[in-house]
C-alpha cells in the first residue's frame, strides 16, 4: 500500500519515531505528529508537529477532529495502555483510522512488536495450535540470537532527555500534561541513585543466593522461579488480575504455601530495570512468613537468568517476556495474567496448584511453531537504542505498517485474560 497518511503519537524516550517518519516519508506517505510535552519533543526535533496541551478530558474532541481534517488513515503509538493513547484507539476505531501498537519485542533480543489496536489480552494473535502451525509453514526456523548492542547509558541518557525538560518548564509550556509513569521522574532517579549506591552489596548478595540454588558440587533444589515485572508497567496494571503486582506475588506465596510440595523452593527474581522504589524484600520477607514459608522463599536481585531458568522446575509469570523465553528453552510456564504465549501445548494449561506438583512443559516443536508464527505476524527485528537497531528497526515497522499481516482478525470475544483470579483470591491457610 501506497499514499497513507500515518499519525504519530508517543513513543520510546530515543530518535526512533524519526525515523520512522523519515523512512515512511521515502515510501510516499504523509507523517503527522502530535506532541504531549517537551520529551517528545526532544527526539522530534527539528521536525515540525502539531500540539495538544489541554485538558485531558478535551482530548477525545481534539482527535475526533484531528483525523478527518487531516486526512489521517493510520496511527502508531507507543502500548495501549497510556491514557490518551487507549482513548486514541476507540476513537481511531470507530472512524476507521488503523492503529499500530509498538513495543518492545515479545521475543528477545532485539526484536519489536507491531500489531493492530492491542497487545496481551487485546492482541489479535490467534490462540489455537493448529492456526499457529498454518503460519509458521512458510516461515524459516528464527534467529534469537542478539545482533545489536545495548547499552544501559544510552538508555539513562536518554530517558534523562526525556523527563529532565518536563520536570524543568513543562509546569510552564504544558501545565497539564501528567507523566504515564506511577511516579514522578525525580523520585525514580532517586531510587536509581540509590540503587547505584547499593550494587556492590546487591551483587554480593546475589551471589550468596544464586549458590543455594546453582549450587557447583550438587545437584540444585527443586524450585519454581517467578521473575518480577515493573509493577507500574502497563502489562501489569492492565493485563493482569487484580492490576496489583503485589497482590499477585501475595497470592502466589499464599498458593506456594498451600498447594506445593514442601521439598520445593520459590525464587523471585527483581526486574534488571527496577528502581528498587518497589520495595520487594519486605513485600517477599513478609508475605513468606505471614504463611510460615520463610525458608523456602527467597529473592534474588541479580543473577544469570538463563541459568536459573535452565535449572527451575518451572516458571512462574504474570505475562513477562521472560515466560516466552522459558517457554523457548522448554521450560514449564503457566501465565496468571493475559500473555500472548498462553496457548494449549505450549504453557501450562491447569491450575496453579497442580503447577507446583506436575507442571505442563511445551509440546515437542511448539515452541518453535509459536517463534515462527509470530515473526510472521506482529514481530521485526530492530530495537530502539542504537544507529543500527534503530534503523532497521523503523524500516522494518514501516514495512509492516503499509502491509500489515492479512493473518491477523480482531477477536470476536475478549481473550479470559484472567482464569487464574478466582483460585488467586482464594482464603490462604496461615502459618500456625
Amino acid at each position: 500500500m501506497r499514499g497513507l497518511t500515518l499519525l504519530i503519537l508517543q513513543g520510546p524516550a530515543s530518535p526512533f519515531l524519526k525515523e520512522v517518519a523519515r523512512q515512511a516519508e521515502s515510501t510516499g506517505t504523509k507523517v503527522f505528529k502530535i506532541n504531549f510535552c517537551l520529551g517528545d519533543a526532544v527526539f522530534w526535533w527539528p521536525r515540525k508537529a502539531d500540539w495538544f496541551t489541554g485538558p485531558s478530558g478535551d482530548w477525545p474532541a481534539f482527535l475526533r477532529n484531528y483525523l478527518p481534517r487531516n486526512g489521517i488513515t493510520d496511527i502508531l503509538m507507543l502500548g495501549d495502555g497510556r491514557p490518551k493513547h487507549a482513548a486514541a484507539v476507540e476513537i481511531a476505531r470507530e472512524a476507521g483510522v488503523r492503529v499500530h501498537i509498538l513495543e518492545q519485542g515479545y521475543l528477545r533480543p532485539d526484536w519489536l512488536t507491531i500489531e493492530p489496536e492491542g497487545m496481551s489480552g487485546r492482541s489479535w494473535f490467534p490462540r489455537d495450535a493448529a492456526t499457529l502451525r498454518a503460519l509458521a509453514d512458510d516461515v524459516p526456523a528464527v534467529d534469537m540470537r542478539s545482533h545489536f548492542r545495548n547499552s544501559f547509558l544510552t538508555y539513562a541518557l536518554y530517558d534523562l532527555a526525556y523527563h529532565v525538560p518536563n520536570v524543568l518548564m513543562g509546569w510552564l509550556l504544558h501545565p497539564h500534561y501528567r507523566t504515564h509513569g506511577p511516579v514522578h521522574p525525580a523520585v525514580e532517579y532517586a531510587g536509581w541513585i540509590r540503587k547505584g549506591l547499593t550494587s556492590g552489596r546487591r551483587r554480593r548478595q546475589a551471589q550468596e543466593v544464586q549458590r543455594v540454588y546453582l549450587p557447583k558440587e550438587t545437584a540444585p533444589p527443586r524450585y519454581f522461579l517467578f521473575p518480577l515485572q515493573l509493577p507500574g508497567d502497563y502489562q501489569i496494571r492492565i493485563h493482569a488480575p487484580f492490576g496489583d503486582h503485589f497482590e499477585i506475588v501475595a497470592a502466589t506465596i499464599a498458593s506456594f504455601a498451600r498447594e506445593a510440595p514442601p521439598e520445593t523452593r520459590l525464587l523471585f527474581k527483581i526486574h534488571p530495570i527496577d528502581n528498587g522504589l518497589s520495595g520487594w524484600a519486605g513485600v517477599i520477607v513478609g508475605e513468606a512468613g505471614r504463611y510460615g514459608v520463610e525458608n523456602r522463599v527467597d529473592l534474588i536481585d541479580g543473577g544469570d537468568l538463563d541459568k536459573l531458568i535452565s535449572s527451575a522446575a518451572g516458571i512462574v509469570t504474570v505475562n513477562s517476556t521472560v515466560g516466552l523465553s522459558a517457554v523457548m528453552a522448554g521450560k514449564p510456564v503457566i501465565t496468571l495474567g493475559a500473555a500472548i504465549y498462553d496457548i494449549a501445548g505450549i504453557t501450562h494449561q491447569g491450575s496453579l496448584a497442580s503447577f507446583w506438583r506436575a507442571p505442563q512443559a511445551p509440546q515437542p516443536g511448539m515452541p518453535e511453531v509459536l517463534a515462527k508464527a509470530l515473526v510472521a505476524t506482529t514481530q521485526v527485528r530492530g530495537g530502539f537504542l542504537g544507529a543500527e537497531a534503530i534503523a532497521i528497526g523503523a524500516r522494518n515497522v514501516v514495512q509492516r505498517i503499509l502491509d500489515p499481516s492479512s493473518a491477523l482478525e480482531r477477536p470476536a470475544a475478549v481473550v479470559n485474560a484472567y482464569r487464574y483470579q478466582p483460585e488467586l483470591e482464594q482464603a490462604p491457610v496461615t502459618a500456625a
